[in-house]
């Protein structure tokens, strides 16, 4: 699975898609990259790597991330959506490798663990806590509420100035952010506990009839919601739009189909209720960044 496996670094960078803000522009001890993502379009997958003594952070705010994680002599992959957060151990072996990645918006961030005793600028003591905190959390994702996004927002905001004062200031939002991880409910459990039962009926009857033409309205009905209420209910129980949802359900179907199958394009087009081949390839390579057709050739 990999070639040659690195040590990745990220430089910085201030683009519409890619705010990287390093180490050496905001001078935090112990605290790495951090950078905030908004992509409209899939990003490009990147190699399996690894990072020397740091704790990294995916945390997505909108959209779809898979993570290929390394344990034992296999590759567990591992999907967040919207509200929920993904972290890597110091050494571990990680990537998103899979040219399948889809739009999304997240914050990540470096912690590095080198010195427990002087963690983001804190006293030994204070240090020690947080540290112990985060090498036991006990779980590899969790659910994450709105305060918490609004902790990494506020950070990475405050950081953006460049000043000592605002970091200072960012600071303070980063470290409530992780203090409070331990009593997050872990991904898994949060789905049992929280999906609101009219939203997994929908999601049930999307799954099952995939092939169909549908409409928000008949999500809304089989919810028992209306619809400005359903579309609310579903962002906050997903974490994406159920326009969002729809396509990345077809787009999986479709990749399924394509490997597993002859099928023709056009007809899988017309099967997931797309109007035309043409707009089907147009979605495809929104989410998975080539085409149905390079995609089936690659898989060959």
């Amino acid at each position: 699975m990999e070639n040659t496996l690195e040590e990745l670094f990220d430089e910085f960078s201030w683009t519409k898609e890619n705010k990287t803000i390093t180490q050496e522009k905001h001078l935090v001890p112990s605290l790495g990259n951090l950078t905030y993502w908004n992509f409209n379009a899939a990003p490009p997958p990147k190699p399996i790597h690894y990072h020397t003594d740091i704790m990294e952070f995916h945390c997505l705010v909108k959209g779809q991330r898979t993570t290929q994680i390394k344990s034992g002599d296999k590759y567990n992959s591992y999907t967040c959506t919207g509200n929920e957060l993904l972290f890597t151990h110091p050494f571990e072996h990680h990537g998103n490798i899979q040219n399948n990645q889809h739009p999304c918006e997240f914050y990540g961030f470096q912690l590095i663990l080198k010195n427990p005793d002087a963690l983001l600028g804190l006293n030994k003591h204070y240090s020690n806590i947080l540290y112990q905190q985060l090498a036991h959390l006990p779980y590899r994702q969790y659910k994450m509420g709105t305060s918490h996004i609004q902790y990494l927002r506020q950070a990475f905001n405050f950081f953006s100035d460049l000043k000592e004062t605002s970091i200072a200031v960012g600071l303070q939002f980063l470290s409530a952010f992780l203090y409070s991880l331990p009593y997050l409910t872990p991904t898994e459990e949060a789905k049992v506990l929280t999906m609101d039962a009219g939203i997994s009926k929908s999601i049930s009857y999307l799954r099952e009839n995939l092939s169909e033409n549908i409409r928000l309205n008949d999500l809304a009905c089989v919810s028992g919601y209306s619809l400005s209420r359903f579309k609310s209910k579903f962002r906050s129980e997903t974490g994406i739009t159920p326009a969002e949802y729809i396509a990345l359900q077809k787009i999986e179907y479709a990749k399924h189909q394509l490997t597993e199958t002859n099928i023709s394009i056009t007809d899988l087009a017309y099967s997931l209720g797309f109007s035309s081949s043409n707009y089907f390839s147009t979605v495809f390579k929104k989410y998975c960044t080539i085409t149905p057709r390079k995609y089936r050739s690659h898989q060959i």
